[in-house]
């Protein structure tokens, strides 16, 4: 089933083809979609051309990085700058260090997009009991996620009294210091707004949320000291500035932690909404391939095994 057939099934004609119980599913997936659009046409207006460009990049980039990984976010920069610097976000009376902040901003948003695009715009919707259980997560960093991550770039979505919203979930392969992240960008606006999704990286190693978020926020703290020329000395004793921030980071993250865990183990029990509608399914999740015909996504359920 192509993409805009694949969108007749959750046409709002159609609703009454589903059963009562389900009725919230082609509302979300409405919802969802719609967002994702705005988000895509943004990047698109702010960024002519810019995700066939950073195809190409990944094509050339060839097997130089992780399977896993769509593009490194460093260079999703470069692309940003050699071919649309006067499009960076900028702000009246930034310093230098905020003017990279903000180009840095705009990379990382473009990776997220990117790499959702790129793996064939799948959404994810978790089952409200597995919500809960993932709430309740704990801790710990799960840092073999890049050896199960089903797809460069998932959306989870969640139905919301304004329509849906959700997060982009991806990996990224830093490869000065050969190292691998989670990362995370709510999508949780209001209105879809490409300038208000924060990405939130997080270190992969550390063995617990908490940790993984000290050494981010370190890193962090020594790629300022790079862009400035500076060098500082960070206070890492319980209490301190880095303590704080980092546990509230892994406080505001361990549920996508666990999140990401979870979808990319065998856990799950996940199928194709459309299913629902009396459809054919599209493929078997994960899908071995990006279906690249339209641009509509493919919204999957997942919950509990059995």
């Amino acid at each position: 089933m192509d993409r805009d057939t694949y969108a007749k099934s959750f046409a709002k004609r159609r609703d009454g083809e589903w059963a009562e119980m389900f009725q919230w599913v082609p509302r979300m997936y409405r919802a969802a979609a719609s967002r994702l659009e705005k988000l895509e046409r943004q990047a698109e207006r702010q960024f002519p051309g810019v995700f066939d460009r950073l195809e190409q990049e990944r094509d050339a980039a060839g097997d130089t990085i992780p399977t896993w990984c769509w593009l490194p976010v460093a260079r999703v920069q470069q692309v940003l700058a050699d071919h649309y610097a006067h499009r960076t976000t900028k702000a009246s009376g930034a310093t230098r260090q905020g003017l990279a902040v903000m180009a840095a901003g705009d990379a990382a948003r473009l990776q997220a997009i990117g790499a959702w695009r790129s793996a064939g715009r799948h959404m994810v919707n978790i089952h409200d009991r597995t919500l809960l259980e993932l709430r309740e997560a704990g801790d710990r960093m799960p840092a073999d996620i890049p050896q199960r991550w089903p797809l460069h770039g998932l959306y989870v979505v969640s139905e919301a009294p304004n329509g849906a919203l959700g997060a982009f979930l991806h990996l990224e392969w830093n490869e000065l210091e050969q190292r691998a992240e989670l990362r995370i960008a709510p999508d949780v606006a209001p209105t879809a707004s490409l300038d208000r999704i924060p990405v939130q990286p997080l270190h992969l190693e550390g063995g617990t949320v908490t940790e993984a978020a000290r050494r981010t926020v370190l890193s962090f703290q020594a790629g300022v000291d790079t862009v400035l020329g500076t060098e500082t000395l960070p206070d890492i004793s319980p209490g301190s500035a880095v303590d704080d921030a980092a546990r509230m980071i892994a406080k505001k993250n361990a549920f996508w932690v666990a999140a990401a865990d979870w979808l990319a183990s065998d856990r799950p029990t996940t199928f194709d909404a459309a299913v629902l509608a009396g459809n054919e399914p599209t493929a078997d999740w994960p899908p071995a391939k990006a279906q690249d015909t339209g641009r509509a996504p493919v919204l999957w359920l997942a919950g509990p095994a059995g």
